[in-house]
């Protein structure tokens, strides 16, 4: 773990050295852009001007992780950091376009930089205790604008006449207010101890490169000093807006990715309910239409009204298991003539044709689940094919087959491949789309297969269910070959 976080500091240290190196490479082509630059002193003076738009830069990062994450203490920081670079870059301006009058009225430049700090101090100490109710980057930007105009105006005021030692006590109680902002920094306890550090730091180096220069340039050896703490300072701002930033962003993707998660529970939770509802209907209407047809059909022989009467039992049984989930139940010997003859009894009360050939075989499975698969194949065959329906049931190949076969339009060969899809119709089917889903996820959980066979003539569609054959009691063993098979 220790090698893990060395690790870890040392790709820190490289990118940030990487940034460092980006900010100074600007000051590199400096003589070159600005002759007059060769020289340390005029140097010290332009430098800034490139130095302080990287903190503008940080400013508008440290904005974006606000707009992210609205953390107040983010905002303030944000409006704090854009103030430094605006009026970092308005400070540079004045320098170098008014170099005399800079000097002669040092004291009115070092006045206005006490109040600017002291803004920077209650904007830092504001940072944990008030929430922003403004945009933190425009509102950095009006107050380094507000500050730069009047660093302009006061250029006109008459000069103090202050001595230098009076100058370097105020150059030295901004430099206090800058350290008192770093020490604020340090107690920020709702930002992670380690952008804390990186923030103070950087605000330190701004601030002693800050001094050095104020109120006019020194020797080449501070110069020096000056222009590399200063560039250190504002690739440490960036640094530590560009890892918060990746802090942000990660954070944001796996909320993102937990949200994401969550809808996907939810529609998980919505399929199953559909489809149970879907099976609910299927298994009330054919107890309506049984039920309906006993009051009302006096004529019926014995055995029909004890068929119907069956039927209706063993429908409210199974209807009761599947509000019990019945997903406990194990797979066990099914006899599929007496399983299967509720759910076409049932169907037939409803009026529908049903030719029921079954040989006796039995299947290995939850009678219940291959129950339902058969009502929702004879309820698709109803409504899309509006046919006698075929019903067979046979030992193919030491397994079951379950087929249901119409005499409807059939079913387009481009549509076979989506057909067991979650929501997947026709375009002339007003069905919800899960039918054919529900059966093949139940015939499949028990290690069967349900599949749409080939049509030899264009039309009807025939589906066979197959499932393990339990061996109990085999009927008459059908064709082998394959084509023969479908095209049944």
């Amino acid at each position: 773990m220790a090698a893990a976080a060395q690790q870890k500091s040392d790709v820190r240290g490289v990118s940030l050295a990487a940034v460092a190196v980006l900010v100074a490479l600007p000051l590199l082509f400096l003589p070159w852009l600005e002759p007059s630059a060769r020289d340390l002193e005029r140097a010290a003076l332009v430098h800034e001007l490139l130095v302080y738009p990287v903190v503008l830069i940080a400013g508008l990062l440290f904005h974006l992780c606000w707009h992210l994450a609205r953390n107040p203490t983010t905002g303030w920081l944000s409006a704090a950091v854009t103030l430094l670079g605006t009026q970092g870059i308005g400070v540079a301006a004045i320098r170098i376009a008014r170099p005399e009058a800079l000097a002669e009225r040092a004291g009115w430049l070092l006045l206005t930089e006490l109040a600017v700090q002291a803004l920077l101090v209650a904007m830092t100490a504001a940072a944990d205790r008030r929430h922003l109710s403004v945009n933190p980057f425009g509102a950095g930007l009006v107050l380094g604008v507000v500050a730069t105009a009047v660093r302009v105006a006061v250029l006109e005021a008459p000069p103090l006449g202050l001595s230098d030692a009076t100058l370097r006590a105020l150059a030295t109680g901004v430099l206090a207010e800058q350290v008192l902002v770093g020490a604020l920094i340090l107690r920020l306890r709702r930002s992670p101890l380690w952008l804390r550090v990186r923030l103070a730091g950087a605000a330190a180096l701004l601030a002693f490169g800050h001094f050095l220069t104020s109120p006019t340039p020194a020797g080449d050896m501070v110069n020096g000093i000056a222009i590399g703490t200063s560039v250190l300072g504002a690739a440490g701002l960036i640094h530590a807006g560009l890892s918060l930033l990746q802090v942000k962003l990660h954070r944001h993707g796996s909320t993102v990715d937990s949200l994401h998660r969550h809808v996907e529970h939810l529609e998980a939770d919505v399929r199953v309910d559909r489809a149970r509802l879907h099976e609910f209907g299927a298994t009330i209407a054919g107890i309506a239409s049984a039920s309906e047809l006993l009051r009302n059909s006096s004529w019926l022989p014995e055995d029909r009204r004890e068929a119907l009467e069956r039927a209706i039992n063993a429908e409210a049984s199974r209807l009761q298991r599947l509000l019990d989930d019945r997903r406990l139940l194990q797979p066990e010997d099914c006899d599929l003539g007496r399983l299967l003859d509720p759910i076409v009894t049932s169907h037939r009360a409803r009026g529908r044709t049903i030719h029921w050939h079954h040989d006796g075989s039995h299947a290995c499975g939850r009678p219940d689940d291959i129950a339902e698969a058969v009502n929702i194949l004879l309820e698709n065959a109803a409504q899309h094919a509006g046919t006698p329906i075929d019903l067979h049931t046979r030992v193919a190949r030491g397994a079951v087959e379950i087929r249901v076969v119409d005499q409807g339009p059939g079913i387009p060969p481009h549509l076979g491949g989506s057909l067991f899809q979650w929501g997947h119709r026709g375009s002339a089917s007003h069905g919800q789309g899960i039918g054919l889903h529900i059966a093949h996820r139940l015939i499949t959980e028990q290690g069967g297969s349900l599949r749409l066979a080939p049509s030899q003539t264009g039309r009807g569609a025939t589906f066979i269910a197959t499932l393990p054959h339990s061996g109990t009691a085999a009927g008459p063993t059908g064709p082998l070959e394959e084509d023969a098979d479908d095209a049944i």
